[in-house]
């Protein structure tokens, strides 16, 4: 029996190590294919995306896992906004997009993966010429492949809040800094499910697109 337990698990970490080098070339085309600026079209039509740019993310808090580690990813991560409201505005709402790629590193070893996408939504305000302070929410499905008696590695879901400033630093790029809290769990569609929490200090830089 155990050497049946044995094999199936290691059978789930291999079909998640195959899926996670597929949705590693996926996320990559996306974002390649994203911030790819055709200038004939900038000319003709308007962009969909108003905003292009990625963003890391330094765990600052981790729970600590019934098997004695900590679990801190490191977030690396496209930042793709669409505008809902109009340019002219103080105070504008947005959609953003999110796809990522995140190491993890238990006791500050890189140890495994976690990648998805997440979509929120953001109100940003302008609070001088180059300067915004904004908020989001979101969610978005994610993959993690640690295996841990709290939670079933696998299919999970990413909830985020985050407040942060976009600074103006030169031509059309912004830098962002950002305070970011996110909860994972798969809504008992597994077990066990008690979740894991971070918070996170995030740094961006994006391209405004007119």
């Amino acid at each position: 029996m155990l050497k049946f337990k044995n094999n199936y698990f290691k059978s789930l970490r291999l079909s998640a190590e195959i899926f996670a080098f597929f949705a590693v070339k996926i996320i990559i085309f996306i974002i390649l294919s994203v911030f790819s600026l055709q200038s004939e079209s900038q000319e003709t039509s308007k962009q969909f995306f108003s905003e292009k740019g990625f963003k890391i993310g330094l765990s600052i808090y981790s729970i600590e896992l019934p098997e004695g580690q900590y679990y801190k990813p490191l977030l690396l991560m496209g930042n793709l906004g669409w505008e809902l409201t109009k340019k002219d505005k103080k105070g504008k709402w947005l959609v953003m997009f999110e796809p990522q790629l995140n190491p993890v590193f238990l006791d500050s070893k890189l140890k495994e993966l976690e990648f998805g996408i997440n979509v929120a939504l953001r109100y940003q305000y302008k609070i001088c010429d180059k300067s915004f302070f904004y908020s989001q929410l979101g969610s978005g499905p994610h993959f993690i492949t640690i295996p841990t008696s709290r939670q079933a590695h696998g299919y999970i879901f990413s909830d985020n809040l985050a407040i942060g400033l976009s600074n103006k630093i030169f031509a059309n790029w912004v830098l962002d800094t950002e305070l970011r809290v996110r909860h994972i769990s798969n809504a008992n569609l597994m077990t066990p499910n008690r979740g894991m929490n971070n918070m996170f200090i995030m740094i961006g830089l994006s391209k405004k697109i007119n």
